[in-house]
């Protein structure tokens, strides 16, 4: 029996700095008269005769909240392992982490919830768009943990290890952690804890499988002679399956009749959602029997008067991981230091299509079609190398 626990803290990464540096009021944006002087106003700025005036309450702005750090991460753990046979174990455990104050983006200074004059009036009017990075987000995960392994005795080899988990969070990352149906955002400035679900990261369950083995055509060959042995002998087979869930993901509404996310959506990405349309449990279906049970009709879109949509974070889940590498090698030796490999290495071997997270905006056409995603394809790859 063993277990453990750690706390680590995570790094503040340049990039966030180098937003708030390329942004208000340490750079400004200008907007040029349109006339035909506005080449003589860009002349006059450049030579210093002319200073540009922003408009304060037009500043797109990054910054940090006043208390910003590094967040913090706390791990358990608790395993039992057991010797099953000569270099054969089995290992069960429980590994958890817990994420505090981990980086968010959020609204700083969103729009009025109501009455907001299509998008113009803000909480501070004297503000335009300020794109705060926090840590106000926190995560849990739990998982179940369990492995099969063999050492490697008489030309054999494996491990197979299975997870079945749970991955919950405010927020996945301070960036959109997916180019589809994940912003960073939350839809409701005023109620950020709404947003609370399956992270991007979330994968319940996993299998991955591996193995090494030394053929053992000479030792089972009565004759060992010098041609058959270079001919059967030296060959090895190596294996990995795996197989994993796929990301859950967002159903995206595509416009904010609201206007509540106003200015920092075109900084982040529009992250309102649609309203559910069904009583069916879509965290627990496959993306084919959504579009079969009716695709995009189990949503509808917001409405001014109703600006929020009532679909939760990450309702939605994409195509999984089913996969087969394998490795082929052979060895031959000449004398004692000299000696040719040949290896053939198959990557995704039975050429399985896992797609990725498809079109999340439920107005769009491809709504829901994994088909259009890169699905991977098989590729192999062939050497031959000289030792000596």
């Amino acid at each position: 029996m063993r277990g453990g626990y750690s706390r680590a803290y995570d790094l503040l990464f340049n990039q966030i700095f180098q937003n708030v540096a390329a942004g208000f009021p340490f750079a400004i944006n200008y907007r040029l008269p349109n006339s035909r002087n506005a080449f003589a106003t860009i002349q006059g700025i450049r030579s210093g005769l002319i200073t540009p005036v922003p408009t304060v309450a037009a500043q797109v702005r990054s910054t940090v909240a006043d208390d910003f750090r590094a967040p913090a991460a706390e791990q358990f753990s608790l395993q039992f392992q057991r010797e099953l046979a000569n270099d054969w174990a089995v290992t069960l455990g429980w590994i958890a982490t817990k994420g505090t104050g981990l980086f968010q983006s959020v609204d700083g200074n969103p729009t009025l919830p109501f009455n907001n004059s299509n998008g113009t009036l803000r909480v501070d009017g004297s503000r335009g768009v300020v794109r705060l990075r926090c840590n106000c987000a926190s995560s849990i995960y739990h998982s179940l943990q369990s492995s099969l392994e063999k050492r490697f005795s008489a030309g054999f080899s494996m491990a197979a290890h299975y997870t079945w988990s749970a991955f919950i969070d405010d927020a996945s990352d301070i960036f959109n952690a997916s180019s589809d149906g994940d912003v960073a955002v939350s839809q409701d400035s005023f109620n950020r804890h709404a947003d609370r679900g399956r992270s991007t990261y979330d994968r319940p369950h996993r299998l991955a499988l591996n193995g090494v083995l030394d053929v053992p055509l000479m030792r089972m060959m009565r004759n060992k002679q010098a041609v058959l042995a270079h001919a059967f002998g030296g060959w090895q087979i190596s294996g990995f399956l795996s197989l994993q869930s796929g990301a859950p993901f967002s159903p995206l509404n595509g416009s904010d009749p609201g206007f509540r996310l106003t200015g920092i959506s075109l900084q982040v990405g529009n992250a309102i959602r649609p309203n559910l349309n069904t009583s069916l449990d879509l965290s627990r279906m496959s993306l084919e029997e959504i579009l079969l049970a009716g695709g995009s009709h189990l949503f509808s879109q917001v409405t001014q008067q109703s600006p929020i949509g009532n679909a939760g974070r990450s309702i939605l889940r994409a195509d999984g991981i089913n996969r087969v590498d394998l490795g082929l090698n052979k060895n031959l030796k000449f004398g004692e230091t000299n000696r040719l490999q040949f290896r053939a290495e198959f990557y995704n071997l039975f050429n399985s299509r896992d797609f990725g997270i498809p079109e999340a905006v439920i107005s769009n056409p491809g709504f829901g079609l994994q088909w259009n995603t890169d699905g991977s394809n098989r590729r192999i790859v062939l050497g031959l190398r000289y030792t000596f």
